[in-house]
């Protein structure tokens, strides 16, 4: 920490207070919420991909991860992975992160073998020292970012403004609390370091600073690849004029061997990568996000900006003082104008040409946390353009300030609680729902769910209504005159809702607390009892009598497999008979559906509500 002395007494700078208050601010939040102590939380959804090389690694010594499903309890999958054209399991996302949580993740191993807590790499301790990795990269982060505006001379008071307002007031702080470990905090911070260094290397171009920034190049992209657009704001760093541009190019051919430099150290970061590709499918070079791609000739900016869904500008309303910031950059900062508008220019259209433009189940456009180091600056200059205005303005600021806060603060908060949802908000419900931490009445009716499978072939994701989609399903059936149909939720024996996993490829499992729109079917009713049962994606139901007669929701259209015989059993339960004449049950430890019973008990009993 930095002080200074004044009046014979240490005084702490009002910088070094906005960064304790944020970081305080996110240690709050992780204490009120304990979500290390839950075992679905913390490793969960995506962070499965960035964590699991280490314990897989470093506990369980099998990177192929073939010797077993490592699935703990009741269908809580300890490793995630996908499956690649040659039928190989491989862990999705790059190791990048698994670098930067491998010193918490040593200690807190050590922490379990000195305590009764399991050393499998997911018990409490793991889960509390990858919170604690997700506060120590945002104090670094915005250790480096005070730095950054130092040295374009903004004083004290605004620098310590502009860390308050973007570290309360915007989604950093959700992905540094109740989101982390998710890659976005470690992204602000690495970005913070290589903006800081890019500074340092155009001051002086040596061999330290080439080193400091080949390495953090390599781990930026390692953790995220797209994230190379970082090397716009290193290129046009300075430039403001035709003239300087062209100085700027004599300058790269006079340093070229610095960037040879720069490129060796970013591959060697990227070397263990290659190996585990070439490990686990015998190539080093793979593309494992498979069906996934970016589409960038319909890059879907405006709804990635501002729709009720996802918009940036309205969940994190604080960064559009940044974006009016860019246009009172002054002094030294003026020049970054251009590299800083290039590079967001070019960082949206990438963002956004994703074919998940929504990013899945989270708060807010996370990715854009990425480059809120480099957005700072703009902060900082609308900051002290509003400081020199007149009372009046400075008061219309601090009010809507404070609101921005407290809206953010509201906001993470009602996204734990699902009182804001993950990825299915509309107009409607985002006014019906504001303020309001427990779901209004007919929180579903208003929801309108992606359809992934269209946007990941390019198409327009028709967003449906769970509450229509009941009419939306086509006749794809075989040999079968379908009398009616209707909107239900499942509850199994276990007292849980049967769910549509579309984050496990489909997987049919009885373990959710609440009914959303993965928790919602359609019933179809054929004569003599036999029925389908449709997905919120349009998906049937399906025995997979290949596949250990597991059920899955995967299929497009309806035959044998994808036909059951529902039996009433009265007071609301019912049975559901698949085409190998087992009756669907719920596996006690998995929670995962199966057609393998002989007769009904309780696990075969499901509780059918009508929506």
């Amino acid at each position: 920490m930095n002080y200074f002395k004044a009046s014979g007494r240490w005084n702490v700078q009002l910088s070094t207070l906005a960064i304790a208050i944020v970081v305080f601010a996110s240690v709050a939040i992780d204490f009120n919420l304990k979500n290390w102590k839950k075992r679905d939380r913390v490793i969960e959804h995506d962070v499965h991909w960035y964590y699991g090389y280490l314990p897989a690694t470093f506990i369980y010594h099998d990177i192929t991860l073939s010797k077993s499903d490592y699935k703990q309890g009741d269908n809580y999958y300890l490793f995630w992975t996908v499956e690649t054209s040659e039928g190989k399991r491989i862990i999705k996302s790059t190791m990048g992160l698994s670098i930067l949580y491998a010193p918490f993740f040593f200690v807190a191993h050590g922490f379990a073998m000195l305590t009764d807590y399991p050393e499998d790499g997911f018990s409490e301790p793991y889960k509390f020292f990858l919170l604690l990795s997700a506060i120590f990269y945002l104090f670094v982060g915005l250790e480096f970012l005070r730095k950054i505006l130092r040295h374009f001379s903004f004083s004290d008071k605004h620098i310590a403004i502009t860390i308050l307002l973007i570290g309360l007031g915007t989604n950093l702080l959700c992905y540094a609390s109740q989101s982390a470990p998710n890659p976005h905090v470690y992204n602000f911070c690495l970005f913070a370091v290589f903006i800081f260094y890019t500074i340092k290397w155009y001051e002086s171009a040596s061999i330290k600073h080439t080193l400091i920034l080949g390495l953090l190049l390599g781990l930026i992209t390692l953790i995220r690849p797209s994230n190379i657009v970082i090397l716009l704001f290193f290129a046009l760093y300075g430039i403001s004029k035709l003239a300087e541009f062209k100085e700027r190019i004599l300058f790269f051919l006079k340093k070229w061997y610095l960037f040879i430099f720069i490129f060796l150290l970013t591959f060697l970061i990227w070397i263990p990568q290659f190996l585990y590709w070439k490990k686990v499918t015998g190539h080093y070079l793979c593309y494992s996000y498979t069906d996934e791609r970016f589409f960038f000739n319909d890059p879907k900016i405006l709804q990635g900006m501002f729709s009720f869904r996802k918009g940036w500008l309205l969940y994190t309303p604080m960064m559009g003082f940044s974006l009016i910031g860019i246009f009172l950059l002054k002094d030294a900062a003026k020049k970054l104008r251009w590299a800083i508008v290039l590079f967001f220019i070019a960082n949206i259209y990438i963002i956004f040409s994703w074919w998940c433009w929504w990013y899945g189940g989270t708060f807010g456009q996370r990715p854009m946390i990425d480059s809120y180091a480099m957005l700072a600056i703009p902060f900082a200059s609308f900051i002290q353009f509003v400081s020199g205005r007149k009372w009046i303005v400075k008061g219309a600021f601090i009010v809507i300030v404070s609101f921005f806060i407290w809206l953010n603060i509201f906001q993470t908060f009602q996204f734990e609680y699902h009182s804001l949802h993950w990825d299915s908000m509309t107009k409607e419900l985002y006014f019906k729902q504001f303020g309001k931490m427990s779901t209004i009445e007919d929180f579903d009716k208003y929801l309108k769910p992606p359809d992934s499978e269209s946007a990941k072939g390019g198409k327009r994701a028709d967003f449906t209504p769970p509450s229509v989609a009941a009419g939306k399903v086509q006749n794809t059936y075989t040999n079968k005159n379908e009398e009616s149909r209707k909107l239900i939720h499942l509850k199994a024996w276990n007292n849980k809702y049967v769910c549509a996993d579309q984050l496990l490829k489909d997987m049919v499992v009885a373990n959710r607390n609440d009914a959303y729109d993965w928790e919602t079917f359609i019933l179809i009713l054929f004569g003599n009892g036999e029925c389908a049962i449709c997905s919120s994606d349009n998906y049937f139901f399906c025995c997979e009598l290949n596949h250990e007669n597991r059920i899955t929701a995967s299929r497009n259209s309806v035959g044998s497999w994808e036909t059951f015989r529902m039996t009433e059993l009265g007071n609301g339960l019912v049975a559901f008979k698949a085409t190998n004449d087992k009756y669907l049950s719920v596996d006690e430890k998995s929670s995962q559906l199966f057609a393998k019973s002989e007769s009904i008990g309780a696990h075969e009993k499901f509780m059918l509500i009508v929506k």
